[in-house]
């Protein structure tokens, strides 16, 4: 598990030292956060099998889904590089999960020194009519937005990249 987690954490530090660009993703600057929460994950396009989710990619060419984690909304970036599902501490808070202080575990190592997460339980994430239940995930200090990681696509379905689009098809 502990192997698992550096792992993890590992994917996770490569891209918070990108260039701040995760802090900037879900930024009061970009109104697209609040607005996408409550919405369902994407428009399905009629090139698209009924079950794919075909999600669009945003002017900073990423991918982003709206979700629901333990009931409460919210938005996370596509990370194919993150091998689980990472939560902000606001998020996590939002989502009545639980972190108490001595949790943190330094984890990881970034461009910034020392990164610290815990490991946490999500009982319920809703992605549109998807259900996943006790889903892995970890609780970051100074994450700048929610990752939603290889845990969670691989339960999903195939992932592909066809132009602007990411298809999710469940399998």
């Amino acid at each position: 598990m502990i192997r698992l987690l550096g792992i993890a954490f590992a994917a996770i530090a490569i891209m918070l030292a990108i260039a701040g660009v995760i802090g900037r993703s879900g930024s009061a600057a970009d109104p697209a956060p609040a607005a996408a929460a409550g919405k369902a994950p994407a428009a399905i396009a009629s090139d698209y099998p009924e079950a794919a989710m075909a999600l669009k990619r945003d002017s900073s060419g990423q991918f982003h889904i709206a979700a629901e984690v333990n009931g409460s909304n919210t938005r996370f970036l596509i990370d194919t590089g993150a091998d689980v599902l990472a939560l902000t501490e606001a998020s996590a808070d939002a989502a009545g999960i639980v972190v108490e202080a001595g949790a943190f575990q330094p984890i990881m190592q970034t461009a910034s020194g020392t990164g610290y997460g815990a490991p946490v339980m999500v009982e319920t994430l809703k992605l549109g009519e998807i259900e996943l239940r006790n889903v892995d995930a970890v609780v970051v200090q100074g994450l700048g937005t929610d990752l939603l990681g290889q845990n969670v696509l691989r339960k999903l379905g195939q992932v592909t990249l066809q132009g602007d689009r990411m298809v999710i098809q469940p399998r």
